[in-house]
């Protein structure tokens, strides 16, 4: 059996009201002491390190972009991403979970709720991210988001 390299990231994110921006956006990154470290990056990191920040991004884009175009008044995004590699460093498996709490009201007094039509066609809209359209064929893509 061929063994692999295992990378882990986290990733935070606000989005207040008005506008839904990202705020206060943190990566991070479990490193070989187990020790979450946070990424900031730099000439100095590791390039495979910065491709994989640059597809957890890229899909946290994308899934800001589509929640404010069904107009899901998102409060904070919490991101768990798993990439499994061979020792060569070819990709074998991208796998995130998007943790989205919407903010409590609407401003008439309704609660926020995102439709299952509507988190499928975000989850459906990030695979259109262009970093994970160029992962090979063969590479396990998995993107889940969970309302909170």
């Amino acid at each position: 059996m061929t063994s692999t390299r295992q990378f882990r990231f986290r990733l935070q994110s606000q989005h207040p009201a008005p506008e839904r921006t990202s705020t206060d956006l943190a990566v991070q990154w479990l490193n070989a002491e187990d020790n979450w470290e946070p990424q900031n990056l730099s000439l100095t990191m590791p390039g495979f390190r910065i491709y994989l920040i640059s597809l957890l991004l890229c899909q946290h884009y994308y899934l800001v972009a589509n929640a404010r175009e069904r107009q899901l008044p998102l409060a904070r995004v919490e991101a768990e991403f798993s990439v499994t590699a061979t020792q060569d460093w070819i990709l074998k498996s991208v796998i995130g979970t998007f943790h989205v709490q919407l903010d409590a009201g609407d401003g008439r007094g309704l609660p926020a709720q995102g439709s299952e039509a509507d988190i499928a066609g975000i989850q459906e809209r990030m695979k259109a991210c262009p970093v994970s359209r160029n992962l090979q064929e063969g590479v396990e893509k998995i993107t889940t988001i969970q309302i909170r």
